[in-house]
């Protein structure tokens, strides 16, 4: 195995949904995570979107 190479495998997914409030037009965002594997990775994305 070359040293450089990296083996991986997908753990899972977080998709992030946007929305827009018609009346305010502010948005806000659902935060999904497909398994307990990538939770804290959901959780970090959401912290630095509060920030916006």
């Amino acid at each position: 195995m070359d040293n450089d190479e990296i083996i991986r495998k997908k753990v899972g997914t977080v998709s992030i949904h946007v929305y827009k409030e018609s009346k305010t037009n502010s948005r806000f965002f659902y935060i999904e995570s497909e398994n307990q594997d990538v939770l804290a990775v959901s959780h970090i994305v959401e912290d630095t979107l509060k920030k916006y």
